[in-house]
């Protein structure tokens, strides 16, 4: 049986490691979530952190994002094996 995965920030995530989206931190005002939602950012979406920085560049699907370096240390993501 797999240990259970800790969620961690987008911007801890390894570079191409893939992750599923997990919580927004409730600093995030609404419309930046709803942004963020609007970008793809979902539960069922497969992220990979391309470029790690200020932008954070992630890719949901096959669309590539820049997002600032203070969202994306509030975006919890769960590493995912093998997706």
């Amino acid at each position: 049986m797999d240990a259970p995965v800790s969620p961690v920030r987008l911007s801890d995530l390894e570079p191409g490691q893939p992750a599923r989206f997990y919580d927004h931190a409730p600093s995030l005002d609404g419309e930046a979530r709803d942004l963020l939602r609007a970008l793809g950012l979902t539960a069922s979406a497969v992220i990979r952190v391309r470029r790690r920085g200020d932008p954070c560049i992630v890719q949901i699907r096959a669309t590539r994002i820049g997002v600032s370096a203070s969202v994306a240390g509030q975006i919890l993501v769960l590493p995912q094996a093998g997706v």
